[in-house]
């Protein structure tokens, strides 16, 4: 295995366990996988923060309870690794399912791989309803 397909699965996995710990809302495991610096361009058409963000999961503000995501694309550019894909959220039991496309970049930090920009947007397509290709 080439040290590009090694990062690739590392960040992979981190992609995994960051949507696992976010549907949790375990602040902890997220303070630690996401670099200080974290900017989030949010699907509610707003820039937060790290410290915003993890706050919004505290107060409950963000509770999804179903999180699933597909990276479809991972790509290293320099020191960022670009991973790009889609995702369905559900924000309650009884609330319709949405689809939304995502941007995440991650950047070493102290040796680990870290979150440092996350762009996520709703898109039109109803969870359900096939995709045109």
């Amino acid at each position: 295995m080439s040290s590009e397909q090694a990062i690739f699965d590392e960040i992979t996995a981190l992609e995994h366990a960051g949507r696992e710990a976010f549907l949790a809302r375990d602040i902890a495991r997220l303070d630690a996988m996401w670099s200080d610096a974290l900017l989030v361009n949010s699907p509610i058409n707003r820039v937060h923060t790290k410290q915003q963000v993890l706050a919004l999961l505290v107060a409950g503000t963000i509770a999804h309870t179903e999180l699933d995501g597909t990276v479809e694309r991972i790509e290293r550019i320099g020191e960022l690794v670009v991973v790009m894909g889609d995702e369905r959220v559900v924000n309650a039991p009884d609330k319709p399912a949405l689809n939304r496309r995502y941007t995440n970049l991650w950047r070493q930090e102290d040796g680990r791989w870290r979150l440092v920009v996350r762009h996520a947007n709703i898109t039109l397509f109803n969870a359900q309803a096939p995709r045109a290709h």
